[in-house]
């Protein structure tokens, strides 16, 4: 299938819309531009302007699409074409001979200086417009080779004054406070930029020149608006100008920036009255920019022709500049296969285009000429470009834009349709609803409010189940309703009804049904049909069907709500109106606590933030205000005087209300939300379009916010300081920053953004010390590294003293001398004064990465192994680890307050500290490295101490023994401080502190310096297990190892002992009283041990015994909770025994005293018990078991499962007893049937029988029997049936008839015939082939013969296949035998129930 590209392409040189960058590069452009009756009106306001018949200067509007930029450029290029050029267009388009020589003879009357400038958006204020206009003055001198013999420009000015060396030596000094300004540049760099730099950059550097010269009061440097008139009179009188033209396109976003500040404007716009200087403006439609009845627009509008040039695209030009666009192919064959395919195209419009033709007046060659596109379609695209305020949803944009799917275009149509139609359609023409997706789906943003709503209603069809063609036929009704309701009705060929639907789906797929699937969309209530008068309708979309007084009421609800509570509305995107002010640069982000407020809630807003600068120490505190309204903006300029003069309050107040959101978007997003309100709950869908569409209107606020200007009031600037864009508003807000912390970091330091976010502190400290970056502390950029940042101080191991200039060192010395000084004072430094210390002035510091690493990088030193850190309780030596954690906490502090947080310290050893250290490294034997605090070297004693296994102290048994040079009361006395480090509870009467104990251990270390080695022999494992046994001999008479032999426990006892200490806790923990305890469980295990064995199997280990019991309680078979009450005596022993058995163990030294006790007294009872438990089997559960004699009870009381049956609930025990008896009395029920079954048969069950004798039992019974038959042998063939089956099978086949056929061959085999074979018995004659040839075949047994559908099957292919062979033959003969009567009859009789004989015969064969 060919495409449309394949005939046309379109015109390179066919532009989308002009703009700045358009104009450049086609210097010629302007010659295509067609002069239309709106483009001439212009030509004869220029000609009426110039020849000062009024002294006014020109302001053109239109809408987006018109070519007003396209028109003014001609213009331009009109008044400076030569005579040739001039005399070229005008007879090029036939224009009106007078207007030419008219317009000639103001160009030949002397020299007129155009001057063309593209966008406003960088002009906030006069000084930007001053500057603006005189730049472009002097370019277009530049531009038109005129040397301008006038006065210099302020730029040249600027440029002169600042090359004067004296006045260069005072700006200097000057630029040096604005260093964060100008990045650094001197004079002479910023004299090199202004003679460099054009445009927006150059704009931006004369706003920082403006800024300084302001606030330093450098007269030469600014510029009024009378300072501009001047020059401008001056160089048209020295240049002998007959005029200076000054053609300003896209002037728009100007009044937008600067609605409240056009004094300036006006005075420079009163020139036109004296002087031959005029504006042409070119700006959207003017009625948008201002409110109705706005006073300085009135008096604005009074400088400029009136009326305004309207430039408005005539439908017929409209469609030759589409026509135009389309440029044909040059090959020959392919254009005649276009002229064919045009001629078909136009076949299909006919109708159409007449009707346009007649009510548009476009002539029938300018419709066929943009063909595919339906005449239609173009007359409708012409005007929905215009209800667009973006220029990127132009007609002309819709022809040019080649961005395919994406936005799909005439491109995309031409790429993807041709004569035939589409991949999807057999559509040929670009239909009116093909305009939906560029122009809705991708556009909807910039659609005007009332367009849009119309629109919008397509959505809420989404879930109606529309067909394609459905779908289609509402768009295009959509569409026409939305432009013609926009142009309020007065257009006939845009109003929804029959003629013009059929009109627009004309030569389509869809010709003959556009207004059928109309009338049955109004059938399904998507659309009704609205009545015009006079019987004429039209149709129309459910929308704006309601009462006015049900709006009014919820817009006086909307009303309420306060310009705070528009702010902080959630918009379609999930951000905030106050989001357009969120600060961009990430330090002042963190700087800054900033506050939003309007009227209403301004006063409570800053009450509260009066307090934060000093509750938050590096924070500057900060509100923007915002307006819904002039009124309120002027309210709040009051109010933040008002605070200013309080003197209380010392915050940065950011008026934001030069954008107020505007009477025009506040009213559209009060009807939107209105709308939204009356939906709520009737057509929710709606209500969500029409909530989307007011935020739409926030969102445009939004937007106007952090493209507009503020004024900043500070204490210092109670008058304001004006930033013309947020770019300027950052830069004022640093400065402020930089003067209230003067060396903070983020003045001195370029670095990454994530530096001052506080998502890695730890590492940031890491980094710090060990001056390396890694992760997010390492850039790619040589401008933001860290080691850039700090390179005069990063391998240098005394920056501070070689480099004291540096910021780093100021805070290096800074932080030192107070560490000094509390030293001094106190022996320790907290970590949180230092970091409070850095976040006040001059410093400021933030919670941030960047302030982790700085003080990682300043404390590097006090990680070397010499400084230990301490909480007040504990210490330990100053890791890297240690100190990350503590510059972690207490930066997270900042921002989380935790009234729980315990302040840490760096903290210098004592000498006692130093001897305990070493001392005890050589006393347990480790290494130095690892004992360099109190609080390391006291866990590596507690690691030691639970490697011996048992307390030091029981060392003290050992020391008579031992020979030693330190006194042995000294060594006693270590043993105890050791026992009280390790835990200062074993100190008996002391309340020391574990630094208290530490010092008292390094001073006998100091005063006995040979006891550490002696120490080091004495301590081991070894030895404490020496002392232990020692200690137990002569404990409580030495039981313990006594009743070890008794129960022959090869000396495990010690080991018992000692598992005993670490079971709890480790053996630091135990002192003398406590480990006594442990030996007394011990002991009282042994006994048990003991007494248990004379009953249960010998065991040497308590848990072993205990296992034992437990196994026997495993083949107890009657609940405890079932029999309790019935044990007599030995009841609290099997109690016992019971909770043994649910807990798996005896939980204390109580439970396991009366285990002993109650062992002692019952244990010959229990075994009496255990070895007969029947007895009390049948007492407990004699309701079950009345039917069964003394073996049936025991055979069934050994069938009860033993495992977890003695700690059963009685409920559950019973329920159990009861079910295992019915099995039990089953069971026998079920044991007399199959011994009946097997006397009476022979067999162990029907299906075996069934296997044995190839047929099936149910074959033997007779018919009225089955049923229950069939029941009594699956009862058989079951192995465990129910009691009740049991008992009807046995009543059966107690009284069954079946059995003497069971062993009769002959009857068998008659009942094989008659019940099996049946019918095919003439032919199957051979009984056991049959049987064999049915168990080949059949996957099923024997026994499941009996009517099985799949037999007979079988059977009947077997007969048919024997048929085939014999059978025929047999029949033949028998008909021989037959008189032809008696053939007659049979047959007659034969096809009344045979069709097919019957057919047979019918056809005569």
């Amino acid at each position: 299938m060919e495409t449309y590209r394949h005939y046309f392409d379109i015109d390179p040189d066919y532009f989308p819309a002009v703009n700045e960058k358009v104009i450049n590069d086609n210097p010629d452009m302007w010659k295509k531009f067609y002069p239309h009756q709106t483009f001439v009106n212009l030509l004869k306001t220029t000609v009426s302007v110039i020849n000062r018949k009024q002294k006014l200067s020109i302001w053109v509007e239109g809408a987006y699409g018109t070519g007003k930029s396209h028109a003014v450029l001609t213009l331009k290029k009109l008044l400076d074409a030569n005579e040739n050029e001039t005399d070229a267009y005008f007879d090029k388009y036939g224009l009106d001979k007078d207007l030419k020589n008219n317009f000639k003879q103001i160009k030949n009357s002397g020299q007129i200086l155009t001057v063309h400038r593209y966008g406003s958006s960088s002009i906030h204020g006069d000084n930007d417009l001053f500057f603006a206009i005189q730049e472009s003055i002097e370019n277009a001198f530049e531009k038109a080779g005129i040397e301008n013999k006038g006065q210099d420009s302020l730029k040249e000015a600027i440029i002169r004054y600042l090359s004067d060396e004296l006045n260069k030596k005072s700006f200097n000094v000057f630029v040096k406070g604005y260093d964060n300004l100008f990045g650094g540049d001197d004079v002479d760099a910023i004299v090199k930029k202004l003679r460099e730099y054009s445009g927006e950059s150059l704009h931006a550097l004369m706003e920082k020149v403006f800024k300084v010269a302001h606030e330093r009061q450098i007269r030469v440097f600014s510029m009024t608006s009378e300072d501009l008139t001047n020059w401008i009179k001056d160089i048209i009188q020295a240049n002998n100008l007959k005029a200076i033209v000054f053609i300003w396109d896209e002037f728009t976003e100007y009044f937008l920036n600067n609605s409240r500040n056009l004094t300036g404007f006006q005075q420079i716009l009163e020139l036109s009255e004296t002087e031959p200087f005029y504006f042409v403006l070119v700006t959207h439609v003017s009625a948008s920019l201002f409110p109705e009845g706005d006073k300085d627009y009135i008096k604005l509008n009074g400088r400029f022709v009136s009326p305004h040039s309207q430039i408005a695209l005539p439908e017929n030009i409209a469609f030759q500049l589409m026509g135009a666009a389309m440029e044909k192919t040059k090959d020959p064959v392919v254009l005649q296969e276009w002229d064919e395919t045009l001629d078909d195209l136009a076949d299909r419009t006919k109708k159409s285009r007449k009707n346009i033709g007649t009510t548009a007046k476009i002539k029938d060659e300018e419709m066929t000429g943009i063909l595919p596109i339906h005449p239609y379609t173009a007359l409708l695209l012409k005007h929905i470009s215009q209800v667009f305020d973006s220029n990127q949803r132009s007609m002309f944009d819709f022809i040019k834009n080649d961005r395919g799917d994406e936005i799909k275009g005439f491109q995309w149509f031409i790429d993807n349709y041709g004569p035939d139609g589409g991949s999807d359609s057999t559509n040929p023409l670009l239909t009116v609803d093909m305009l939906w997706e560029f122009f809705y789906d991708k556009g909807r943003d910039s659609l005007a409010h009332d367009v849009r709503t119309v629109l919008d209603y397509y959505e809420r069809t989404a879930n109606r189940g529309l067909s394609s063609e459905e779908k289609r036929i509402l768009k295009a009704i959509l569409l026409l309703q939305a432009i013609s309701q926009h142009a309020a009705d007065t257009v006939e060929m845009f109003i929804p009804n029959e003629k013009n639907l059929d009109g627009a789906f004309e030569g389509s797929d869809l010709e003959d049904s556009a207004s059928r699937i109309a009338e049955k969309l109004v059938r399904d209530k998507i659309l009704y049909k609205r009545s015009l008068g006079s019987g004429k309708y039209q149709y129309n979309a459910y929308i704006n069907e309601i009462s006015g007084a049900a709006l009014d009421e919820n817009k006086k609800e909307i009303d309420k709500k306060s310009t705070s509570t528009l702010i902080t509305e959630p918009l379609n995107d999930g951000t905030t109106v106050e989001d357009a002010l969120n600060l961009d640069d990430a330090a002042l982000k963190l700087r800054y606590s900033i506050r939003h407020a309007s009227v209403s809630d301004f006063d409570v807003t800053i009450r509260r933030m009066r307090n934060i600068e000093e509750e938050s120490g590096g924070k500057i505190p900060a509100v923007i205000c915002y307006a819904k309204d002039d009124n309120e903006s002027i309210l709040l300029g009051k109010k933040i005087q008002n605070a200013l003069q309080d003197g209380s309050y010392h915050l940065i107040f950011i008026d934001a209300t030069r954008t107020p959101f505007g009477q025009d978007g506040y009213n559209q997003y009060r009807d939107e939300m209105a709308q939204s309100m009356y939906q709520t709950g009737k057509d929710n869908g709606l209500a969500n379009q029409y909530a989307r569409n007011a935020k739409e209107s926030l969102k445009k606020w939004k937007e106007r916010l952090s493209e507009g200007e503020f004024l900043i009031f500070t204490e210092e600037k109670p008058a304001g300081e004006r930033a013309t864009s947020k770019k300027f508003l950052e830069d004022i807000l640093r400065e402020i920053d930089h003067k209230k912390f003067p060396d903070c970091l983020e003045a001195e330091y370029n670095v990454l953004p994530t530096m001052y976010t506080p998502s890695s502190l730890k590492l940031g400290v890491e980094c710090g010390v060990n001056r390396k970056t890694r992760q997010m502390f390492s850039s790619g950029n040589v401008q933001t590294k860290l080691e850039t940042a700090l390179k005069d101080a990063w391998e240098d191991p005394r920056y501070w003293e070689t480099h004291p200039n540096l910021l780093i060192s100021k805070i290096k010395r800074t932080v030192d001398n107070e560490i000094q000084k509390e030293f001094k004072e106190a022996g320790r430094v907290s970590i949180r004064d230092i970091y409070d210390l850095l976040k006040e002035y001059p410093y400021g510091f933030m919670p941030c990465n960047l302030s982790a690493f700085i003080m990682g990088f300043v404390l590097k030193e006090y990680t070397d192994g010499t400084y230990s850190w301490s909480d007040g309780l504990s210490n330990d030596e100053l890791t890297l680890n240690k100190l990350k954690e503590m510059i972690d906490e207490v930066i997270k502090l900042q921002n989380t307050p935790n009234k729980k947080y315990k302040d840490k310290y760096i903290v210098a050893l004592t000498a006692e500290e130093k001897a305990f250290n070493e001392s005890s490294a050589i006393a347990f034997n480790v290494s130095k490295s690892l004992c360099t605090s109190v609080e390391q070297t006291r866990g590596i004693i507690r690691n030691k101490m639970k490697e011996y296994g048992f307390p030091i102290w029981t060392l003290k048994e050992l020391i008579p023994e031992n020979s030693f040079k330190t006194p042995g009361k000294i060594i006693s006395l270590f043993i105890d401080y050791y026992m009280g480090i390790a835990n200062n509870g074993n100190l008996v009467g002391s309340f020391k502190t574990e630094s208290d104990i530490a010092n008292e251990i390094g001073k006998l270390y100091i005063n006995y310096p040979e006891a550490a080695g002696e120490l080091q022999v004495f301590l081991s494992k070894d030895n404490c297990i020496k002392g232990m046994e020692k200690y137990l001999q002569q404990y409580d008479n030495g039981i313990l190892p006594a009743l070890a032999n008794e129960i022959k426990d090869g000396g495990q006892y010690i080991n018992v002992v000692s598992r005993k200490f670490d079971a709890d806790a480790s053996t630091w923990v135990w002192n003398i009283d406590t480990a006594n305890q442990k030996i007394k469980e011990v002991i009282l295990e042994y006994q048990i041990i003991a007494e248990s064995n004379k009953i249960l199997p010998k065991n040497s280990n308590y848990a072993g015994t205990l296992a034992s019991w437990i196994s026997r309680c495993d083949n107890i078979r009657i609940a405890f909770l079932a029999a309790k009450g019935s044990f007599g005596g030995i009841e609290p022993f099997v109690e016992m025994l019971y909770n043994l058995k649910r807990n798996g163990r005896l939980s204390d030294e109580r439970q396991k005293r009366s285990f002993l006790d109650l062992l002692k007294a019952d244990g010959k009872g229990f075994d009496h018990f255990y070895r007969n438990q029947t007895g009390l089997f049948m007492k407990v559960c004699e309701y079950y078991l009345d039917e069964f004699n003394d073996e049936e009870v025991q055979e069934l009381f050994n069938k009860l499962p033993g495992s977890g049956t003695f700690v059963m609930d009685k409920s559950a025990y019973f329920k159990l007893v009861d079910r295992e008896t019915k099995n039990y009395r089953d069971s026998l029920g079920y044991e007399q049937l199959k011994k009946l079954w097997s006397e009476k048969t022979h067999s162990t069950t029907p299906r075996e029988w069934s296997r044995k004798h190839h047929m099936p039992i149910l074959a033997l019974v007779p018919a009225d029997e089955v049923t229950r038959a069939r029941d009594a042998f699956e009862t058989l063939n079951h192995r465990h049936p129910d009691a009740t089956s049991v008992s009807r099978a046995k009543e059966y086949l107690e009284k069954a008839t079946f059995y003497s056929k069971m062993n009769d061959s002959d009857a068998l085999d008659q009942i094989f015939v008659s019940k099996i074979i049946n019918n095919y018995a003439v032919l199957l004659t051979d009984i056991s082939e049959v049987k064999q040839y049915l168990e080949n075949k059949i996957p099923d047994e024997p026994y499941d013969w009996f009517q099985l559908p799949a037999v007979n099957e079988k059977l009947r292919k077997m007969a048919e296949a024997k048929y085939n062979q014999e059978g025929a033959a047999k029949a033949l003969e028998k008909i021989d035998e037959m008189n032809v009567d008696d053939v007659k009859k049979y047959l007659k009789e034969l096809i009344r129930d045979n069709m097919t004989v019957g057919m047979e015969i019918i056809k005569g064969n």
